[in-house]
């Protein structure tokens, strides 16, 4: 590399030198305007800086040659550069797009590039859509539609998830920074931004305690007197003793799939199929299930169809997956004279979670309800009161074991002895037990194909 500062004089003259590899070559110099030349490879091209003081002429030129030999060598930029390259003026960088050294600047739009990017995301199930878009009208409300990318701050981040704050659930806005995160990244990849304003905005936790409620054996009996047919009854019992998703993978069950000898089913997950082997899963069918399932068999006509739900079914409820089923359990909970709680499916699947954790292994019951550990602890694991009561009784029964080794009778401080304090012990609140035994005496054997049905 070389550069020479032109003076006044016209005795001077530039300095020549020969290229090896293409690179920028010299650097001359007229009164205060500064011009980089250089050889790429067919003609001589070169690049007027205008003013500037020497150290920022000389930055350009390094900044140049870098750009030049990530071009040659087909790599991505270094952060220098590509920092450099997206803070430099329009003018400067119409300069390099013309010497083939960078590409357009694109001044995508905020509302563009979400739009883009939904469109994109092919592989999206219509509620993460949904979700998205209800993030995307608010990010487009707080920030403006034609704003442009790189114009938004981080102050400007934070502002937003205050804004959020002062509105909705500390969940809720988790979630919606989880998607401006989302959006931002993916901007700072295609190198419209150099850093992405989200980068350092508290995200925060997508749990919401409160509106968490173990569906107790006695509520979900109560939403069965407020049931109209068998199959209402059947739904109710998938959600609560099953854990499926509703609706979404009521959709997929086929009388077909049911093992009646062996005690499963299978259950299709449109959540997780898109990660290997998650497609679907075996459910155990407990009594409580298998009752329901022969109770709703004895009512089809013969020749029915082999889905269990088909959507095209007169029977209420009607089920689809894009069809909610909330307003439908609420008419249920009112018939019944329940106060249904929020959340109504989300939570039964999070009772079935916890119950079935004091029976079997996590594996097993992550595999059962197609879900991984680390979701269940963070959305679905609940703690109950009459965990308490259990810690204390099985306490009491080492205390004991430890009173019996050192002998019999009391002993104090002084004398040896151990002394238990006499007290009335108050009347604890104790959860109702959920164990997982048939609640109604089933008269069918082990299959529903009975007197000759198909």
């Amino acid at each position: 590399m070389l550069f020479q500062k032109r003076e006044n004089s016209a005795k001077l003259r530039p300095m020549r030198c020969t290229f090896d590899v293409p690179r920028a070559a010299h650097f001359n110099f007229r009164p205060q305007t500064w011009r980089i030349g250089f050889y790429d490879g067919k003609k001589q091209v070169t690049i007027s800086l205008g003013k500037m003081p020497k150290k920022a002429a000389q930055l350009c030129l390094s900044m140049i040659e870098q750009i030049q030999a990530a071009n040659a060598a087909a790599q991505s930029y270094s952060v220098e550069v590509a920092h450099w390259t997206a803070n430099i003026g329009d003018e400067l960088h119409a300069k390099l797009v013309k010497a083939g050294l960078l590409r357009q600047r694109q001044r995508r739009t905020l509302g563009l590039f979400i739009t883009d990017y939904i469109k994109e995301r092919t592989d999206w199930k219509w509620r993460t859509v949904a979700a998205f878009n209800t993030s995307k009208n608010l990010m487009l409300d707080f920030f403006g539609e034609n704003t442009p990318i790189d114009k938004i701050t981080a102050d400007d981040a934070v502002a937003f998830r205050l804004e959020l704050k002062n509105e909705y659930s500390e969940a809720t806005v988790a979630k919606i920074i989880k998607h401006c995160r989302q959006v931002f990244n993916l901007a700072r990849c295609r190198k419209l931004i150099t850093d992405s304003p989200f980068e350092t905005v508290k995200l925060g936790s997508q749990r919401n305690p409160k509106r968490r409620h173990f569906v107790t054996v006695e509520e979900y009996l109560r939403l069965l007197e407020g049931c109209t047919n068998a199959k209402q009854r059947l739904l109710i019992s998938l959600a609560r003793f099953g854990g499926l998703r509703c609706p979404s993978e009521l959709c997929g069950l086929r009388w077909s799939e049911i093992d009646w000898h062996e005690k499963w089913f299978w259950v299709h997950a449109p959540k997780t199929e898109r990660y290997e082997a998650k497609e679907k899963r075996q459910v155990p069918l407990f009594p409580e299930l298998e009752y329901r399932f022969m109770e709703f068999f004895d009512t089809l006509p013969e020749g029915c169809d082999d889905l269990i739900f088909p959507s095209e079914s007169k029977v209420p409820p009607v089920i689809t997956p894009k069809k909610s089923l909330t307003s439908w359990i609420e008419k249920v909970a009112n018939r019944a004279g329940v106060e249904l709680w929020e959340k109504p499916f989300q939570n039964c699947r999070s009772s079935r979670a916890t119950e079935l954790r004091k029976t079997f292994p996590e594996y097993l019951v992550n595999q059962w309800l197609g879900h991984t550990q680390e979701v269940a602890e963070e959305h679905y694991i609940q703690s109950l009161s009459g965990d308490f009561l259990d810690a204390y009784n099985a306490e009491k029964v080492v205390v004991k074991t430890v009173v019996e080794s050192v002998g019999n009778g009391q002993k104090t401080a002084e004398s040896g002895k151990i002394r238990t304090p006499q007290l009335t012990p108050p009347t604890p609140f104790i959860a109702s037990t959920c164990d997982v035994i048939p609640l109604v005496a089933s008269t069918y054997e082990s299959s529903p194909i009975r007197s000759g049905r198909t």
